[in-house]
């Protein structure tokens, strides 16, 4: 049997779509140029009704309450710093905070082919609920083409440095289309969009193949003590790569001049995900969702 160890239980998050949407939570990679200004703040509040990483989730999974700020540079530069508070009821509780360096980038005048990298250090108590405890550090990359605006593509690839045991590579394949409803404002720039994705997740994971191995009792004291057979039970770690997670999701988005309000359905298949209390498959399907609101100034 094999059983997958927690490593494998990777987030929506964000980047922070995250990486989120298993997150996935990202950056905003859309900073409107100002002749006058060079440096913009972003300020949000997210809420996610289940945190989880790369569409992995597990018994411990929570509701959280996402402050963010971020400070970005027309340079690409940007800086990040995301809170996590655990909002399960009688058990919330604040759990700690990250903060995320990085450089939004573009290979053509017209951004349709570019890309983004970033590292984030995670500042999360030790007995959380939430599933970023286990993390100490992330190193993230991103590559993205929108032709004429058809069909986004996107791929993430992310080396994940754990508290406890082994390293983790999370990699993922996206395509999303943003489609504008309703138009208003100047220029026709706000209104009403919606945006579906599909994001196919993979990526490393550490299990613990159990075996049972038989022997022969052949001499005459070992049938009296225990006749016929003997079975003795091994537990061998084993790391492989595989596919994760399968994630459809909407995003509804309203802008207004530059506050931005958004709430995004997702349904997330799991694959070669086990219950670690009875070492039983764990792949059935499961629906979250996210809401938030955020302000650029």
């Amino acid at each position: 049997m094999y059983r997958p160890g927690l490593i494998a239980i990777p987030l929506i998050l964000l980047l922070l779509s995250f990486k989120a949407y298993g997150q996935q939570l990202k950056a905003d990679t859309i900073v409107k140029k100002q002749a006058s200004k060079t440096l913009f703040v972003n300020a949000g509040l997210l809420y996610l009704s289940d945190l989880t990483y790369a569409g992995r989730r597990d018994a411990s999974s929570v509701p959280v309450l996402l402050p963010t700020f971020t400070l970005i540079s027309t340079k690409g530069f940007f800086i990040a710093g995301i809170g996590y508070f655990d909002v399960n009821g009688s058990k919330s509780a604040a759990e700690g905070l990250s903060i995320t360096p990085g450089y939004v980038f573009s290979f053509d005048k017209k951004k349709e082919f570019g890309g983004a990298i970033s590292a984030t250090k995670y500042f999360i108590t030790d007995n959380s609920p939430i599933i970023l405890s286990s993390f100490n550090a992330t190193i993230d990359g991103q590559l993205h083409y929108n032709p004429d605006n058809i069909v986004k593509l996107t791929v993430d690839a992310s080396y994940r440095f754990s508290k406890t045991g082994p390293n983790d590579v999370i990699n993922d394949a996206e395509l999303s289309k943003e489609i504008q409803l309703a138009k208003s404002g100047k220029n026709n720039k706000d209104g009403l969009k919606v945006t579906p994705t599909v994001t196919l997740y993979s990526g490393t994971q550490s299990f613990y193949k159990t075996s049972d191995s038989t022997l022969n009792n052949s001499s005459i004291l070992k049938n009296i003590l225990s006749p016929g057979q003997t079975t003795t039970t091994q537990n061998q770690q084993v790391r492989q790569y595989t596919i994760l997670a399968l994630s459809g999701s909407l995003q509804l988005t309203y802008v207004i001049k530059t506050w931005q309000i958004s709430f995004t359905p997702y349904l997330i298949q799991p694959y070669h995900q086990v219950n670690y209390a009875n070492n039983t498959p764990q792949n059935g399907s499961y629906f979250l969702f996210t809401t938030g609101v955020s302000v650029t100034f």
